[in-house]
């Protein structure tokens, strides 16, 4: 088995739920005696009892060993870092005991048909404990002590009960952090460390490789089950739900993945490929990105190389945003950009990054981080219209600009403060323009 580690998808917040999930699972170990089966029993999620909403929380976080604990809990921080990483803890809790509630009710729906009377009929061709408990006795051996018939039919029940079934574990609500991961980030890489046979080994492999190759085994493992709930069933209830909860959060909007996301991959508008203009002149062809431009020849060594995982130099750029070095940060993006122009700030570090540019009065970098907002973001661009007016006006000298910028904002957009700021700014350049005052040309 190989267990992750680490990955390099962009990571915006520390797990510390991820690891405090972690150490309730152990803590909830050590509470059922370490997998004791007495200690155990209240915590399982039984089949053919109809919906018991108590058992599905206890059931996720009890394990049947020492070794079911530690495989899904390498499991947990390998795809929870992820998860968590773009939704912060709180949404990240909310998002886990939802998987939980939906993985709970998904195995009593699937297993209602496990009654009493079904498994005696199934499993043993009897229709009443009596008679299972009869069955027990007939076929016991000749030379066997039997005991007496009270303690048979205590026997015969403990068999019907197990033969019914019942589940514990968190690998049905990791399988769903899986899916949920590879709806998300499908294209980034995890860090893998393991054996093969007796050789340790240490490698990376795209989420999407890694999470297929596991649930497509589910998948046939709930094939060659014929169906039945097993551990499969369990896994892909999971997959199931995590992939439709991954969805969701997508297309609504409540989580931003850069155009990184499944989806945009699968159609080949991932990235920078997504931006309509990605192409260069109106004459490029369709199937050209920026890595494509050939090169002059001679000037091959003028070229940066291009970094060979984009997504850490990226990770370290937001690091460099939220430490408040700003004007390192700008410089890092800049020669990232130019060997990788796919690689994108999210929207709200993109914010912090253009406002951190503008306190320090880095009016250039400041006045290209907007532009840039303003394009990929246009619907919560208020803010950046009246920042880019400002410096429209007061440092680029063009008044006649600065007040056609205004006039795409709307106040709804704008708190107390900025609605002030922008009142200012056009009247200072209306001001200027009835002076007969002209935009100064661009210094190019």
């Amino acid at each position: 088995m190989f267990i992750p580690l680490n990955t390099d998808a962009p990571l915006y917040h520390f797990p510390w739920m991820t690891i405090t999930l972690i150490v309730i699972n152990v803590f909830c170990f050590a509470a059922t005696g370490c997998a004791d089966p007495v200690r155990l029993e209240p915590w399982l999620l039984e089949y053919g009892n109809g919906l018991n909403p108590l058992e599905w929380i206890p059931a996720a976080f009890a394990h049947a060993g020492f070794m079911h604990l530690i495989g899904n809990m390498f499991f947990l921080w390998g795809f929870g870092i992820i998860v968590e990483g773009k939704l912060g803890w709180r949404r990240f809790l909310a998002l886990y005991l939802g998987l939980v509630v939906v993985w709970g009710l998904g195995v009593d729906l699937l297993t209602l048909h496990r009654t009493d009377a079904y498994v005696l009929e199934s499993e043993f061709g009897v229709e009443s404990v009596e008679e299972l408990t009869d069955q027990l006795i007939a076929e016991a051996p000749d030379d066997a002590e039997i005991p007496d018939e009270e303690t048979m039919q205590i026997f015969a029940e403990e068999l019907l009960r197990y033969m019914k079934g019942r589940c514990l574990g968190a690998s049905g609500v990791i399988y769903g952090l899986m899916a949920i991961a590879l709806v998300w980030a499908p294209r980034n890489e995890i860090h893998l460390i393991g054996w093969f046979f007796i050789r340790p080994m240490s490698f990376e492999i795209t989420i999407m490789t890694f999470s297929l190759w596991y649930i497509g085994i589910n998948v046939l493992g709930v094939i060659i089950s014929g169906f039945q709930m097993g551990s499969s069933g369990l896994h892909m209830i999971g997959a199931v739900a995590g992939f439709a909860a991954g969805t969701v959060y997508l297309k609504r909007g409540w989580v931003d993945c850069e155009n990184w996301d499944l989806f945009a991959v699968l159609a080949g508008t991932y990235g920078r490929f997504g931006d309509k203009d990605w192409a260069l002149g109106a004459h490029a062809e369709t199937d050209r990105h920026y890595g494509d431009i050939p090169v002059p020849e001679g000037a091959t060594e003028d070229v940066p190389p291009r970094p060979e995982k984009p997504a850490k130099a990226l990770r370290h750029i937001a690091e460099m945003i939220d430490a408040g070095d700003h004007m390192g940060a700008s410089d890092a993006l800049i020669e990232l950009r130019l060997s990788d122009s796919r690689s994108l700030l999210d929207h709200q570090r993109l914010k912090r990054f253009a406002i951190g540019l503008l306190k320090a009065s880095a009016w250039d970098e400041a006045e290209i981080a907007l532009d840039e907002y303003l394009e990929r973001f246009p619907d919560d661009a208020g803010w950046a219209r009246v920042r880019a007016a400002q410096i429209l006006l007061t440092i680029r000298h063009q008044p006649h600009a600065a007040r056609a910028m205004l006039r795409q904002v709307r106040k709804s957009q704008l708190n107390a403060q900025l609605v002030q700021l922008a009142k200012k700014i056009s009247a200072e350049a209306k001001q200027q323009i009835v002076s007969g005052v002209k935009d100064a040309q661009p210094e190019w």
